[in-house]
């Protein structure tokens, strides 16, 4: 017999669910985000939630237990460089004089360009870093490295198995992987109801992560869960379609912004936010 109360905003969430999945069964994908718009309404959804601050606190404490040595990193789905120019800065600033090599990967080239810039900002003499326009599986990487990090982009490969094979064989002996990834929580419930597939798949989460570490024989040191918040309340209509990573009609958007108040909680100022946890997984290269 089930415990929760009815009509309590779990039934509540529930039941909008249930309705969403049922007006899309057998209807045709609603239509994928244009890169353009997809970073545009990224760095918008981002000023809503306090996710991004607590992923540079958790990478830069472990950044920092690296060592004083020179360092190298890739960050493979690097967008705009939000950041990683903040994870640069820390690489520098807490180690003066120590040589870094920060490179990025990202498949739009305004992403990369705006890579490029916030780095060539941090005016450090120390740092050498680079871009490239490319999917991972593409990309002309030729070097290793001390660090390779997955920050929200492990979603859309199309082979998780061999993508954290291919991550590890870019690492040095000692060096760490690190992906970051979102599980179905209730936010990214809407994404499995109504996100279009991805080359031929859906978009993975962190128990297909997971799942695909142990498959690719890949011992995971350590999985750190960062409870992150977003004020989705008053979003904009692109801010609401990057959140279920979609295209909405307009008679959609009444429902997901139902469910979305459906399953928000109360914050530290007396706000609404919906949870948006993620997970970050760090394996090591051991020879």
């Amino acid at each position: 017999m089930s415990n929760i109360a009815p009509n309590s905003p779990t039934d509540t969430a529930a039941l909008l669910l249930d309705e969403l999945r049922s007006v899309r069964r057998g209807a045709d994908a609603l239509a994928g985000l244009a890169p353009e718009s997809y970073a545009r309404s990224h760095a918008a959804f981002e000023r809503l939630s306090d996710q991004r601050d607590l992923i540079a606190e958790h990478v830069t404490a472990r950044l920092a237990g690296m060592g004083d040595g020179p360092i190298s990193v890739l960050s493979v789905g690097c967008g705009d460089g939000s950041l990683d120019a903040r994870l640069a800065a820390s690489l520098v600033q807490g180690v003066p004089g120590r040589a870094v090599r920060y490179v990025g990967i990202d498949p739009w080239p305004g992403s990369a360009e705006l890579f490029t810039a916030k780095m060539a900002a941090l005016e450090a003499t120390e740092l050498d870093s680079h871009a490239y326009v490319a999917s991972f599986d593409d990309s002309p990487v030729d070097e290793t490295f001390d660090v390779v990090m997955f920050v929200h982009s492990m979603y859309y490969v199309a082979d998780l198995r061999a993508t954290l094979r291919a991550a590890l064989g870019l690492l040095r002996p000692g060096g760490e992987l690190w992906v970051a990834i979102a599980p179905t929580a209730a936010l990214n419930a809407l994404v499995e109801v109504l996100a279009p597939p991805l080359e031929g798949h859906r978009q993975w989460f962190s128990a297909d992560v997971e799942k695909a570490f142990v498959d690719a024989e890949i011992t995971v040191d350590d999985v750190v869960t960062l409870d992150a918040l977003v004020d989705l309340a008053a979003a904009s209509d692109e801010v609401l379609d990057f959140s279920v990573q979609a295209r909405l009609t307009p008679e959609l958007r009444v429902p997901v912004r139902a469910y979305l108040d459906a399953v928000s909680v109360p914050d530290a100022v007396g706000g609404q936010r919906v949870p948006h946890p993620v997970d970050v997984f760090a394996a090591t290269r051991l020879r």
